[in-house]
């Protein structure tokens, strides 16, 4: 596992909230929810503002639900246009199909869906079990990947949420219309800006019993799964903890899916230096391009102690369909014994707020936070 080489100028992922209106009531939704659209022209003034503090490669459109947007298509036409991926973060509950058709016709890249334990859906059954929940998942990334758009999902993981979380990895992997996964942790936002004010230092029971650790520990205990890399904290973590990890797993989807196991090292910290060299910038949302992955897999391989499995893998792959699956887990800010909010070094997540950037879990608060 390594550090992503990102810095605060560099990242290159950032959130646009185009509406507060929401026509969910997520539990752990840390976003005041509130009528009312903004303009195309407040839209892209926030945009230019990232772009002044971020050399960005993808921007994501968020809310509330964006889907609620009447011009959310022609804010799509608008950023693409700038040079940047695409993203739509939405719960899909107005998702049909002539909305992707439009939306295709855009130009967006990829839908993240959100689907998880914490809302109460008109699709799914009340207390919907994680079997129902993997099925509207699988439903609605199907739906999506008709229209040419990369499916990815999005999920809060609260406490009952980590017994699921090997049948959610399972279907992650075997489904080959899925390809990204970002996880966030439930916290109480504003438990966290009150015990700020108090100075107090918090502790797990902000994470609502989950973290990165235990996710680590999961996916290693069920798939043998390491984390590929990481972003430091603003300060070190008494316990341990990486407030930001990701997972790159290839997957060839035969009859019987088969994933290879891949290790990070220093010559895949190269690589993503040679990618922004090449591109101008880091990469954040890239398609799933066969050549590509396999460059990465093969470059992992030979740089690994076990560059056969690499080259064996590789080689079992020719003729199917061959997806590099990403997975990313934020974990929830946490507070210093000074009383100040220790996150992401970088926040891979930031939004703009009367015209400052600062990360999108925290944006309601700038003002009690000093952000």
């Amino acid at each position: 596992m390594f550090a992503l080489p990102w810095t605060r100028d560099t990242v290159p992922h950032a959130v646009i909230e185009i509406t507060r209106d929401c026509n969910l009531a997520c539990r752990a939704c840390y976003r005041a929810k509130e009528p009312g659209m903004r303009t195309v022209a407040e839209i892209l003034q926030d945009v230019a503002i990232i772009e002044k503090h971020q050399r960005v490669q993808t921007i994501s459109l968020a809310g509330g639900e964006p889907t609620l947007h009447p011009e959310l298509p022609e804010i799509v036409r608008r950023v693409k246009a700038r040079g940047h991926r695409v993203s739509l973060v939405t719960n899909a509950v107005l998702l049909d199909d002539a909305m992707l058709t439009t939306l295709a016709a855009a130009g967006l890249d990829i839908v993240m869906i959100h689907v998880d334990e914490g809302q109460t859906r008109p699709d799914l059954p009340e207390a919907a079990d994680i079997a129902a929940l993997n099925a509207l998942r699988e439903h609605l990334a199907a739906r999506v990947c008709a229209h040419g758009i990369t499916a990815g999902l999005c999920t809060t993981l609260y406490p009952e949420s980590l017994a699921n979380l090997p049948a959610l990895i399972d279907v992650f992997l075997r489904n080959p219309n899925i390809n990204f996964l970002f996880a966030t942790h439930a916290v109480a936002i504003p438990k966290l800006v009150a015990q700020s004010a108090d100075g107090a230092a918090s502790t797990d029971t902000t994470c609502c019993g989950t973290s990165n650790r235990r996710v680590m520990e999961t996916l290693r205990k069920a798939f043998g799964l390491e984390p590929y890399a990481y972003i430091a904290p603003t300060a070190p973590m008494p316990d341990g903890e990486w407030p930001c990890i990701t997972f790159s797993v290839p997957v060839a989807h035969r009859a019987q899916p088969r994933f290879l196991r891949m290790r990070s090292g220093r010559v895949d910290r190269a690589l993503v230096r040679v990618s922004r060299l090449i591109a101008g910038r880091y990469l954040y949302f890239t398609p799933n391009r066969v050549l590509a992955n396999a460059v990465q897999i093969l470059v992992n391989g030979l740089g690994s102690r076990h560059p056969l499995r690499a080259l064996a893998f590789l080689a079992g792959a020719i003729g199917v369909p061959l997806r590099m699956k990403r997975l990313v887990f934020e974990n929830a800010p946490r507070l210093t014994e000074a009383g100040t909010v220790n996150c992401c070094d970088f926040c891979p997540n930031a939004t703009v707020r009367d015209g400052v950037v600062v990360p999108v879990c925290l944006a309601d608060h700038r003002t009690e936070l000093n952000l």
